[in-house]
């Protein structure tokens, strides 16, 4: 069966598909000319520049062709799938990346050709030279990178499947088909009359979990939530929008200015060196993170800690002051001079300490006797003659006076 009669009959049976334009991309091909086309003089499976294999992925995406049918505009899975081993076993070959220009095709394939590309030795990258839509996004999305030329369409998230119903054509030409069934299933979904519910909620399902499918596989390598690619409802989107919503990593002019694998000689001793040289660095660089953050966490404590030390010293500064001009002022208020000892024993003493060496210091006030009421001093001391008081001699004279 040639490749147009195959594809026909798959669509007739309902194949999930996820592509934008099929109807465009089928009559874009040229299937006279892929029917004459032979595997002599083909094409080469890809180019090599500077250590990079650049593998084209061009137009309708199918599970496989017998032939390499890309430069008429159809890329089979599994013909895409022995290029990247082809390229992991070309010693001149470091790094591979997929140029697309696609608008999908069918999800049957999907499956091998992802799993290909996660277990390809060396790294795969997409660059996006035209659109990139349905199966084809799923497909680059896959790669550990993805760019695209700034005039690229992006997006188009979705699955979906094609029925066909000639009962309108067929009951416009006077014909009538009668099917006798021997149960609902059988002869189901025939393009002869229209679908039953049944039907319809069966294809729906199949879409629905296909479809489930494509958004967490692009969820999980886009760091996009499911929810959101839901969301967008199959819509397609430019190179810059894309970017914005995170379906793509950057905008670039080729295919060599987006590429940024990592070079290697495919030599496994070099590779593992030049991975244990950038293991080695990222600890030297952590480590030096923890010195600079240590270093500036002893510097803040030190900080305070000058502080601190400076808030004492003022401190007792001021202290000294006051304790100097108290001594002062006891000296003063007891007329004497104290010794260079006895001052250095004020200053080391304490504020309670201080107030009782001060207290002591200080003279005592002698305070004459208070006089009794009604004696004023000029009596009490009236009559003292020859130092001896008349008060007093009054006083021996009652006591006299009281003997008798």
């Amino acid at each position: 069966m040639n490749l147009q009669a195959k594809i026909k009959r798959d669509i007739d049976s309902h194949a999930l598909m996820s592509c934008t334009g099929l109807e465009h991309q089928l009559a874009s091909i040229d299937f006279k000319a892929l029917s004459r086309h032979s595997d002599d003089g083909g094409e080469a499976a890809y180019t090599v520049e500077n250590g990079v294999a650049t593998i084209d992925v061009r137009g309708l995406l199918v599970p496989e062709t017998s032939s390499d049918y890309r430069s008429w505009g159809v890329t089979g899975y599994a013909n895409l799938a022995d290029y990247i081993q082809q390229a992991n076993d070309d010693y001149t070959v470091t790094s591979i990346v997929l140029d697309i220009d696609s608008g999908g095709g069918y999800v049957a394939g999907l499956d091998g050709i992802t799993e290909t590309i996660y277990q390809s030795a060396k790294p795969i990258e997409t660059f996006v030279s035209g659109d990139m839509y349905s199966a084809a996004y799923w497909l680059g999305a896959s790669t550990s990178k993805v760019a695209a030329s700034k005039q690229s369409g992006i997006g188009s998230i979705g699955v979906y499947v094609v029925h066909t119903e000639e009962s309108g054509w067929l009951e416009r030409y006077g014909e009538k088909v009668s099917l006798f069934r021997s149960g609902k299933w059988k002869a189901a979904f025939n393009s002869f009359m229209p679908l039953t519910d049944d039907e319809k909620q069966r294809l729906q399902k199949g879409v629905d979990e296909s479809a489930s499918v494509f958004f967490n596989h692009v969820a999980a390598q886009r760091n996009v939530d499911a929810k959101t690619v839901k969301g967008w409802e199959g819509d397609v989107f430019t190179a810059v929008k894309a970017k914005e919503l995170g379906l793509i990593d950057e905008i670039a002019d080729s295919v060599s200015t987006s590429s940024q694998a990592t070079q290697s000689n495919n030599n496994p001793e070099e590779y593992d060196l030049n991975e244990l040289e950038k293991a080695q660095a990222k600890i030297k660089q952590l480590e030096d993170q923890a010195l600079s953050d240590k270093a500036a966490s002893d510097q803040k404590i030190a900080d305070a800690k000058a502080e601190a030390q400076a808030a004492k010293d003022a401190l007792a500064k001021t202290q000294a002051s006051t304790r100097q001009a108290a001594i002062d002022k006891l000296a003063a208020d007891t007329g004497r001079e104290f010794t260079d000892e006895q001052v250095t024993a004020f200053k080391a003493m304490d504020d309670a300490q201080f107030a009782v060496a001060e207290f002591m210091a200080k003279p005592v006030e002698v305070k004459a006797p208070e006089l009794p009421d009604g004696l004023d001093k000029a009596q009490a001391t009236n009559g003292r003659e020859g130092g001896e008081s008349k008060i007093l001699a009054a006083v021996e004279a009652a006591k006299a006076q009281g003997a008798k």
